[in-house]
Parts: structure tokens; sequence; C-alpha cells
């Protein structure tokens, strides 16, 4: 349980919660402590609180005591996820840091001094994908497909869930989860800590050009998932996968079809038609609302409401 690397005042009044659809804890030094279960609420000594006066608050100590025993006492064996800003533990849950960055020949060699931290609890939602499934592939194949979505709308869950439904339905034999961030398996020492399939293979930290061209060289997927794209490198990197055969399911940040065209890396994406359908999903009935699917002309295949 990730609350043994909290203070006890913290940890004990988590205890009072419930934890079934807890996303976010918020530390920051000397303010209040602020929970997410798709909204905010300061978290006291007792449970949910309404005035930011009675909320705990930790100080710098609490926090980088946090972050000694998140990583076993041994900076140096998690220090290349500092670096990437932040640490894994058991059961996907992750712990972004903020702090000094300190660099070494314009090189980032590690984070200190830990000013804030963002406690990120991931959840396995089974079949959340489904509405959206019969969309997504024909007679012949899975078809390339951007999820978008406004950030901590659903996207990483919908494309684990997913991930998920292909390779038990059998529509990809071999699928290869290329997980930059860490964020679709939630990889533990290499090891997901999600739920995927038994026909995926992962790749962790690395980026996407080598991912890709790595991962179709050496495990000949039928479809690589992967987070999101996020300039004119991962959409290079895209045209480079697409080209090769496989098939490719994204995500991206964005609210709706409209704002896709607004970043100059995704409307080249979008211009060359690379993805047959872009689902977008929103807050609107909570994190992961399927709101419409598009053909890669722009057409509305779904529309909510």
């Amino acid at each position: 349980m990730f609350t043994e690397v909290l203070p006890p005042i913290l940890s004990n009044a988590l205890r009072t919660l419930n934890q079934k659809g807890l996303r976010e804890i918020r530390l920051r030094v000397d303010k209040p402590v602020i929970i997410n279960y798709g909204h905010s609420f300061y978290l006291g000594k007792n449970g949910l609180v309404e005035s930011s006066n009675n909320a705990i608050k930790l100080n710098a100590k609490d926090l980088n005591e946090i972050v000694l025993k998140s990583c076993e006492y041994s900076v140096y064996a998690y220090n290349e996820e500092i670096k990437n800003g932040f640490i894994t533990l058991k059961n996907g849950i992750r712990i972004g840091l903020c702090g000094e960055i300190v660099f070494e020949n314009n090189v980032i060699k590690t984070i200190k001094n830990f000013s804030s931290l963002n406690i990120r609890i991931p959840h396995q939602v089974k079949n959340c994908s489904l509405e959206a499934l019969m969309f997504l592939y024909n007679e012949h194949s899975v078809l390339n497909t951007l999820i978008i979505s406004p950030p901590g709308a659903g996207k990483t869950t919908f494309i684990r869930d997913l991930c998920y439904q292909y390779s038990t339905k059998f529509l990809a034999k071999n699928i290869l989860v290329l997980d930059e961030r860490g964020e679709i398996g939630c990889c533990l020492n290499g090891v997901p800590q999600m739920e995927l399939g038994d026909t995926v293979d992962i790749l962790t930290n690395c980026n996407k050009l080598y991912g890709l061209e790595c991962g179709i060289r050496t495990m000949n997927p039928e479809v690589i998932f992967l987070d999101e794209i996020a300039n004119i490198s991962d959409a290079n990197a895209l045209n480079y996968a697409i080209g090769s055969g496989v098939k490719i399911v994204a995500t991206a940040h964005s609210d709706n079809l409209e704002n896709l065209y607004k970043k100059p890396y995704l409307k080249q994406i979008m211009n060359e038609k690379l993805f047959d359908r872009i689902v977008v999903l929103s807050y609107r009935n909570g994190a992961g609302t399927l709101e419409n699917i598009y053909d890669n002309n722009n057409n509305c295949l779904y529309c909510a409401g």
C-alpha cells in the first residue's frame, strides 16, 4: 500500500476515506493537502474538510522523506526515474516530482529539494472502451486510432483497456506497448502492474523513434500502443511506423477536433490522414466520457447526445 511512504498524519487520514475513485493526492510544502476524486477536496486529520485552515500541511522535510522512502532510501538506484520527474511504486502508483533541477554539462543530473509531489493513483477500468470498440477495427485489421482529451480526462485508462480488449478478443496477435512515460502499463522493475493482455510486449522509458524502430525490428508487432504525441519528433516517428505497415493507437492532449489543428505537429498528422479514427473523450459525465468518433475525413461516426 502506498501509504507506507507517507507521514502517519497523512496515511491515517487517507485510511478514513473510500479509496475507490481516488485519483490524485497533491502535496506542496507548507500548503494544504488536496485530494482529487474528479473534484478537489482538502484533507484534514479525520477526513475531508471544507476549509484550508483545517487541512493537513506538510513541510519540506516531510516531502523529502516521502521521496526517500519511495526510493527505499537509495536515491541513486531510482535516479533515472527521478530525472524524468517521477517515481513508480507498486500497483502502478506514481509520484510526480517538482523541485530543484540539477544540471551537469547541460544535462539533467537529478532533482532535489522537493517542493511539490503529485501522487497519482491509476485505475484499471475494464470494458470502458467497449462502446467505442466496434468503430476501431474492420474485417481486415484494427484501425490507426488517435485518442484525444484534455489532461486527466481518461485517455490513459481508455487506451489501457483498448489494449486489453484487442489482446483478449484476438483482434491482434502481437501488440507492442511503447510506454515512454511508464503510464500505460505502470511497470515496476520492468513488470506491468496493469493487466494489458496475454499477447502484449512492453518497452518503457525510451523515446518514440527508438522504441518504434527497435520494437518493429525485434518484436514484429501488428499493433503498437503509445502514449502522448507531444512534438514534431513524435509525429515523424509515427510516419515511420505507419509506413512500415504497423497499426498505431496513440493519445494526444486536445479537447476537440478543431483544436488538434492548432498544434503544428498534430496539424501535420491530421492533414496527412495518418489516423483512420479519432476518439474524443471529456469530463462531461466523469473522466473518460466518450463524446465523438471521427473518420479521417472528419465525418462523425459516433456523436454523444
